[in-house]
């Protein structure tokens, strides 16, 4: 940025915000340079910290009259490089916008700024609202709910409600120009209950990255918070056993969350809360009679029986299907839904680094891929690291393969770059798509798309964002 520029910005956010919470100090910059992942490291010019909507106009219109990039930041735990700047400019840091500003208990739902964390709602529902509950990723609590719903993220209520993004039922969204619109009820009303019966345009802005504008409201569903939970766990031996085990238990429609992982994942969890560390390069292999893959099911229920009768028909359900494949379980467990286990991904790591190729799915070809995806990890000497939660009741599933790894060793960085490679390859095939997508998987989905898409996706990120300066470079648009 020229500095002549950069100068006569500053001036102006220090006017907006006040000078303590604007920042060119290169060890301010630095933060917001990185994430868990290989993605290139690029720093902002930039970062402010708004507490307002009103902030966060003023900030908009001034970005869009320079021309000068914006990248909206709450704690960069994506796992895609997507707050990294690709071209300067200024990172949005929202945590300071971490009102909950409703939670109404009638039409369930809860209206949160972009600050609030999961741990946050979590804490506040616990102690305001114990009979709703809201949705929970795989991530640690200090990420954000509504980059969560941006990205379109799997959660331990997916089976029942798919992508967080199905849970949101209005948007308060500040676009390029500093104009702000209310998408849903919202629109025409004091309440926030759902985004019909208007045109969907929420579509607008979830899943793009924060390239069309940044949400400054989001009202999220909530759900009854039944008293009674328990998991059942399933233990194949094999890969086509999982896959019976899994369709048996989504046609029952039953578990409030299903997910499957690797057992050598598993293995590698049990020691990360035992805070031991088990290094995953060279392979660990399965030993003995240890399964192939864990299967678990979520249950909750409003009493014990209606529990334990929940817990019986998904016994049935499997019995009858999967008497051909060797198996144990079910085994009870107690819900693990109060957790969030990506606090051990620390210790997993020892290194700094996490990298996946996540995506969504047909559970048609379920099998198909994480038999290759898993193949290829022991082409590299990787252990087996594959996770997979089935979302919307079956009609797509969530499937990746973990990969913490040591970003201080350069040979092991390229391995995992090469493995991502040819993954992201085999998805592709085999009908998965990259979700919370990073730009080279956006680039790599943008050869495959139809000509009339590309153009369509372009000329929407044009008409909200003439002078492209929301998070430019990915989705929309390639980089300059």
């Amino acid at each position: 940025m020229i500095e002549a520029v950069k100068s006569r910005l500053i001036d102006q956010l220090d006017k907006i915000v006040g000078s303590q919470f604007v920042s060119t100090n290169p060890a301010d910059l630095y933060i917001y340079s990185y994430d868990l992942t290989f993605a290139e490291s690029h720093s902002p010019d930039i970062v402010v910290l708004p507490q307002s909507v009103e902030e966060v106009q003023a900030i908009l219109k001034l970005a869009n009259q320079e021309k000068i990039p914006v990248i909206p930041y709450i704690a960069g735990g994506n796992v895609g490089g997507l707050t990294i700047p690709l071209n300067g400019g200024i990172s949005l840091d929202l945590k300071r916008m971490n009102n909950i500003i409703e939670v109404s208990e009638a039409d369930m739902y809860a209206l949160v700024e972009p600050g609030v964390t999961f741990g946050q709602m979590k804490a506040f529902l616990n102690k305001n609202h114990p009979t709703l509950k809201y949705t929970y990723a795989f991530s640690p609590p200090s990420t954000g709910v509504i980059a969560n719903a941006i990205v379109q993220g799997l959660d331990n209520l997916s089976f029942r409600y798919g992508a967080a993004s199905h849970w949101v039922t209005g948007l308060e969204v500040a676009l390029a120009t500093g104009e702000l619109v209310r998408i849903g009820s919202c629109a025409a009303s004091k309440t926030w209950q759902a985004i019909a019966p208007f045109p969907e345009l929420d579509g607008l802005f979830l899943g793009w990255q924060g390239a069309t504008g940044v949400i400054t409201k989001m009202a999220v569903s909530l759900w009854p918070n039944p008293p009674y939970n328990t998991a059942l766990t399933y233990m194949p031996m094999d890969l086509e056993g999982a896959n019976e085990i899994l369709q048996s238990i989504i046609r029952t429609r039953i578990p409030d969350d299903l997910i499957g992982t690797s057992f050598t994942l598993n293995k590698a969890g049990v020691a990360a809360y035992e805070h031991r560390k088990m290094d995953l390069y060279p392979a660990v292999k399965r030993e003995g009679e240890e399964p192939e893959f864990v299967i678990t099911a979520e249950l909750t229920g409003n009493n014990e029986k209606e529990l334990n009768a929940k817990a019986e028909a998904i016994g049935e359900a499997v019995d009858a299907k999967c008497q051909s494949y060797k198996f144990t379980g079910p085994e009870t467990m107690p819900s693990t839904t109060a957790a969030f286990p990506m606090q051990a991904l620390g210790v997993l790591s020892s290194g700094g680094g996490l990298m996946w190729v996540g995506t969504y799915g047909p559970m048609s070809r379920w099998l198909e891929t994480v038999k290759k995806g898993c193949e290829l990890q022991d082409k590299y000497d990787i252990t087996r690291t594959c996770y997979t939660r089935i979302m919307n009741e079956g009609h797509f599933v969530g499937l990746r393969w973990m990969l913490p790894y040591d970003k201080g060793d350069p040979a092991l960085v390229e391995r995992i770059k090469d493995l991502c490679a040819e993954q992201l390859e085999l998805v592709l095939e085999t009908g998965y798509i990259p979700y919370k997508t990073p730009v080279w998987a956006v680039r790599k989905l943008e050869e495959k798309v139809s000509p009339d898409w590309l153009k369509l996706h372009r000329r929407i990120k044009a008409a909200l964002d003439p002078n492209n300066i929301m998070n430019p470079g990915r989705w929309g648009m390639p980089r300059e």
